[in-house]
């Protein structure tokens, strides 16, 4: 009976034998594809190395603290050990499979050091827990025999001395990640992938043969070496309409500068200060700096990290709302006929829009090359009743008002 008990356990518990992929080239890289196009839209941050190694890219850049190898030598390099790091893992000698994986996989669900497989395209969601147990370098192989998929919410845990350079996923195919969900863990995977708006990877995503498409993420390779060690970059609101941003650094090495960079639209940036660094440090080191003058609406910032040889890097992005201080009225209201826009600079707006109370849009003007906007407007065929205004500023701030015809 005792054997019988034994046979159990070892049967469905997970392997024990678990064998982590050698990365070579590919270490250093936060997000690359072998063969596939790179393209972005938005602002995506990503700490560690991109590229490709065809050379294929298209959309918005992407801030990148680290290095871009867009089929450029060791992007081509990358191939190899992409592809290797791959086999390592699906090598059934390596990395035997322990437990079997039934999609959808979270829901509450606790893993031990080892190695699961799932035999079919597979849905994570919920709470994952992956428990270390106490054991020293603790690994975590999980191999998807298909596409992965990634819904929200989800939340990886880790446990019990777990550690996130050491959980390895293995994806037969596209990783799909939903809109805002964080994933943890290196993939390694052979088609596309997919980061819906504001989805994020603590660890990398790494492709055999196929597209990785980017919208406004966040992507950060623990493993990263930047040229300055930057523990805190934060940016908040300061008084008098002003915005702060703080950071620290606790290593540098040959730095020479800090560079304040500033958008709104995270597409176009502009330099707008420089702070000399320590240049030399092992120690925390603290800096400010005020912007006096943000936009109204979001304001976007980053840290370009400026060695004394040129080279350099970026933070990822801080973003700070600056509410409206431009006493944007219009008058009278009520009103019989005439509503007069009154404005500190009428060429800041963008579009004038008035809508009735059902949403029925009335008067929808827009700036373009040959028209500007005007500051009055006559509403003496409006019916009688309540109407909203919105005022939308070339920085993306929209003024609502409720208007009332008599």
């Amino acid at each position: 009976m005792q054997m019988i008990i034994t046979a159990t356990i070892l049967t469905f518990g997970p392997s024990r034998a678990q064998t982590a992929p050698t990365l070579g080239a590919a270490a250093g890289f936060a997000l690359y594809t072998s063969a596939g196009e790179f393209t972005n839209t938005g602002s995506t941050g990503v700490t560690g190395d991109i590229g490709n190694g065809t050379g294929a890219v298209t959309g918005d850049a992407v801030t990148v603290a680290g290095s871009t190898h867009f089929g450029d030598s060791q992007g081509i390099a990358a191939t190899i050990d992409v592809a290797s790091a791959y086999a390592q893992l699906t090598n059934a000698t390596l990395n035997p499979c322990g437990s079997t994986l039934i999609s959808p996989i979270g829901a509450g669900v606790v893993l031990s050091p080892g190695v699961y497989c799932s035999t079919t395209a597979t849905v994570l969601t919920g709470n994952l827990t992956l428990d270390g147990e106490g054991i020293s370098n603790a690994k975590f192989i999980i191999k998807i025999d298909g596409a992965l998929s990634v819904d929200a919410p989800v939340n990886i845990i880790l446990i019990g001395g777990a550690s996130l350079k050491n959980v390895y996923w293995q994806v037969n195919g596209a990783l799909n990640l939903a809109a805002g969900v964080n994933f943890k863990g290196t993939v390694i995977n052979t088609g596309a992938i997919n980061l819906a708006s504001g989805a994020s990877i603590s660890g990398r995503a790494l492709s055999t043969a196929g597209k990785i498409s980017l919208d406004n993420n966040s992507v950060s390779n623990i493993e990263a070496t930047l040229p300055v060690t930057l523990v805190t970059f934060m940016a908040k609101k300061g008084e008098n309409h002003s915005a702060v941003l703080d950071w620290a650094t606790t290593s540098e090495t040959n730095n020479d500068r800090f560079e304040i960079e500033h958008s709104i639209t995270g597409k176009l940036w502009k330099n707008i200060a420089t702070v000399i660094s320590r240049g030399e440090s092992r120690e925390l080191v603290s800096y400010s700096f005020t912007d006096a003058t943000p936009e109204n609406g979001n304001n976007l910032y980053r840290l370009k990290m400026i060695d004394k040889d040129e080279s350099f890097a970026y933070s990822q992005i801080r973003k700070v709302n600056i509410e409206s201080q431009s006493k944007t009225s219009l008058y009278p209201n009520p009103t019989s006929a005439l509503l007069t826009l009154d404005v500190k600079d009428i060429s800041k707006i963008e579009r004038v829009e008035f809508n009735d109370i059902s949403g029925k849009s009335l008067i929808d003007q827009k700036r373009a090359p040959w028209s500007n906007i005007h500051s009055d407007f006559n509403i003496n065929n409006f019916p009688s009743g309540l109407y909203i205004v919105r005022i939308t500023h070339m920085n993306g701030f929209v003024d609502t008002f409720k208007i009332v015809k008599r």
